[in-house]
């Protein structure tokens, strides 16, 4: 079963690639992203290396071939023969290349999310057998805050909290109309935010919790600029007399789906078996947690990574610090993200899970591994490059 992978890479999509080398076979993967083939197979092998999982067949490795491209260029920016060689009897197509950004210009997120997955589309064209396997997200469903979110609805009735909800909702419409179109195989896979207490060594992808850390690391930095010691004072003792108060304005009894990325890898892999030879059409599966978390965990987790923080959630802030008013510049989206009430629909997926039990729950131990060491700095975007 060949398969065609774009980010793979990525914080999701090297542990599909693991779970599909897992399963064994001599079929190729051929993996799509920037750089040159030697720097594509030097960050798949370490990223596969790395992850926990069952043991690799012996070989595995091999079975991964590289080809330089981008897809927010025409073609992917790949040559005719290039382009011939990547679809050739291919039996599966993941895009899971995406641009995770909840702030800031809009323009690279189209670009990335909606130019990119049609370009996947035109290049699917050139491999008629193949069953599409498109990674969305749980929050297409944007600001509807409440109710229950069946697996098929797509609307945008409601808004969008950020432009990536938009830009994944803009992608996820494209990929349908084409499925549509064409009378092709399309598996839609919308996980919730997806989360790892496992330490992610420097230079292997990091998870999308690092854009709420990021905030709160650049906000004790700009406080420090004017009190050198506020940043070693949070990150000090475990005393709460002293605790640094920040309030922030979202709803106090929100929640959010929270999931772990080993269990949507493991997940997605084998719904790609389940909807393997069906007839033709496109189908859309939660991979979420079937248990939402309550915001305040995250605060709490948050709160053991900055000992001296003490956060809160309220409706509203009449009068913010600085500070707050810092994060609510800067942590509106995120915030966002764990400040709902609606539950999603698991149906489809638990048809095409079989034996796979739940994952556990998430907690606050969780979540603090998950936030790691103050000390250690995390990265801008995440970056599903490809």
């Amino acid at each position: 079963m060949p398969v065609l992978f774009t980010g793979a890479t990525g914080f999701l999509g090297c542990r599909i690639v693991r779970e599909l080398l897992s399963e064994g076979g001599d079929e190729p993967i051929t993996v799509i992203g920037r750089g040159s083939e030697p720097d594509l197979r030097a960050r798949m092998e370490a990223a596969v290396t790395w992850l926990d999982g069952p043991s690799l067949p012996a070989g595995a490795l091999n079975r991964l071939r590289y080809l330089s491209g981008d897809i927010t260029l025409p073609g992917l920016g790949l040559t005719a023969e290039e382009r011939a060689r990547a679809t050739d009897g291919i039996t599966q197509l993941w895009h899971s290349a995406a641009l995770l950004r909840l702030e800031g210009d809009p323009a690279p997120l189209h670009r990335s999310n909606v130019v990119g997955t049609r370009h996947v589309l035109e290049l699917a064209e050139h491999a008629p057998d193949a069953h599409l396997m498109h990674v969305s997200t749980a929050y297409v469903a944007g600001r509807r805050l409440t109710g229950h979110i069946l697996e098929e609805d797509l609307l945008d009735d409601h808004g969008f909290q950020t432009y990536y909800e938009e830009s994944k909702y803009t992608a996820e419409r494209l990929v349908r109309a084409w499925g549509a179109r064409t009378g092709r195989s399309v598996t839609v896979l919308r996980p919730g935010l997806l989360v790892t207490d496992r330490p992610v060594p420097e230079g292997l992808p990091g998870q999308p919790l690092n854009i709420l850390l990021r905030i709160v690391d650049a906000g004790l930095h700009s406080k420090a600029v004017r009190a050198r010691s506020l940043a070693a004072f949070v990150k000090g003792g475990r005393r709460r007399g002293d605790a640094v108060r920040i309030r922030i304005a979202a709803d106090p009894d929100g929640t959010a789906n929270l999931v772990q990325v080993e269990y949507a890898a493991r997940a997605m892999v084998r719904t790609a078996r389940a909807h393997a030879g069906r007839p033709a059409a496109v189908r859309t599966v939660h991979v979420t947690h079937p248990h939402n978390a309550s915001a305040d965990i995250a605060l709490k987790a948050l709160e053991v990574r900055y000992p001296r923080l003490s956060l809160s959630l309220v409706p509203h802030i009449p009068d913010p610090t600085p500070l707050e008013q810092l994060v609510a510049q800067h942590g509106a989206g995120m915030v966002g993200f764990s400040a709902q009430r609606r539950t999603y629909d698991r149906t489809h997926l638990c048809e095409a899970l079989g034996d796979l039990p739940d994952p556990e729950p998430i907690d606050e131990s969780y979540l603090a591994r998950a936030c790691g060491d103050p000390d250690v700095p995390v990265g801008p975007d995440v970056r599903v490059p490809a």
